[in-house]
């Protein structure tokens, strides 16, 4: 299978694009109008069926609803990334058959369901040699089933302190993960990780003080540096870009782990609710600069990971497409679809 590095800069696919919808927009310009409001088609590559229990199939059909609605040309769905005190409700399997009965519009990502518990259940310090291959075994079915990504695990994942939403907390550079990042390295397949940036021990933020969470957080930067560092041809997407609860996944630390790690992507989340602090888009809708300039330096290394939970609506696919909406026609078409083509290999798997 083709390395995931063998490909041409990002910004040199997809040229013709970029010119097209740059002309739209400058004649909408001329004539008073703004572009079309669900102009640009989205590659979503961040939603999920449910939370719980559910009909998949059901899930689905409000997905494909909403994808029309706003432009969304497919959608990789996953599961969330599942405690070790639980198995997924819907996972490889499942995914598999939705995207098989959706060609083209519904893909999906798997291992939260089956390996994200094998990581939390097992202290580093304890895994062996046959817990690793009992894992890469895991992960072999993951691609034999015809998943585009490995996800969503949670390397640091705080709880909403409703119901049964667990926190959880694993080192990036778990052996379990270096693992995978090799499997991800000789299939070409990404995987998506979901950690709250800490980049120094601190107190949990006191907004998140409840349920289970833990009073005090360890740094973990550098230990995702050593994931991003184990293999460098493994692609990592750090999901949620713009939508943190410590406030400390700023611009700042984003350009310098980009800078720093070649493989290293991240996933734009945007949600009404919670904090806002580092969200792209300032209360107006417009973009923050800090945000613009970020994404013209690294271009080809953003896509939209909405995270979605389509029993609940879409109130976060109607944000991400307003984020798209407000983007230079320049950087468009890379952030909502051309980055994630490439990175996922969608054209290659999804036919």
């Amino acid at each position: 299978m083709r390395s995931a590095n063998s490909y041409q800069p990002a910004h040199k696919l997809p040229a013709l694009l970029i010119v097209l919808w740059a002309a739209a927009w400058a004649q909408a310009a001329e004539v008073g109008e703004a572009p079309v409001a669900n102009g640009v088609p989205i590659i979503d590559t961040h939603a999920h069926l449910y939370q719980g229990r559910g009909n998949p199939n059901l899930a689905a059909s409000q997905a494909l609803r909403a994808m029309e609605d706003q432009n969304v040309e497919m959608t990789i769905l996953l599961p969330p990334p599942i405690p070790a005190s639980s198995r997924g409700h819907y996972g490889a399997r499942e995914l598999a058959s939705i995207a098989r009965s959706n060609p083209g519009r519904l893909a999906f990502d798997a291992g939260g369901e089956s390996l994200n518990p094998m990581i939390q259940a097992e202290d580093a310090k304890d895994v062996s040699r046959a817990g690793i291959e009992r894992f890469e075994r895991e992960a072999a079915g993951i691609v034999e089933e015809g998943a585009v990504g490995f996800g969503e695990f949670a390397a640091e994942h705080f709880s909403s302190g409703r119901g049964k939403h667990p926190y959880e907390s694993a080192a990036p550079d778990h052996p379990y993960l270096l693992a995978l990042a090799d499997v991800a390295a000789r299939t070409g397949m990404p995987i998506d990780l979901h950690m709250e940036a800490v980049p120094r021990d601190m107190p949990m933020p006191e907004r998140m003080r409840r349920g289970p969470n833990p009073s005090q957080l360890r740094e973990n930067i550098a230990a995702l540096e050593r994931l991003l560092e184990h293999n460098a041809k493994a692609n990592i997407v750090w999901a949620h870009a713009g939508w943190d609860l410590t406030g400390e996944r700023t611009t700042e630390l984003m350009r310098s782990l980009l800078q720093r790690h070649p493989n290293l992507y991240m996933s734009i989340k945007l949600d009404a609710r919670g904090p806002q602090r580092t969200s792209p888009l300032a209360r107006d809708g417009s973009l923050r600069p800090e945000w613009v300039a970020l994404l013209r330096a690294f271009p080809d290394r953003f896509v939209i990971g909405s995270d979605q939970f389509y029993d609940e609506g879409a109130d976060r696919l109607q944000r991400v497409r307003q984020f798209v909406n407000a983007l230079p026609p320049d950087i468009a078409p890379l952030v909502a679809n051309a980055n994630a083509r490439r990175i996922y290999h969608l054209g290659e798997r999804t036919r």
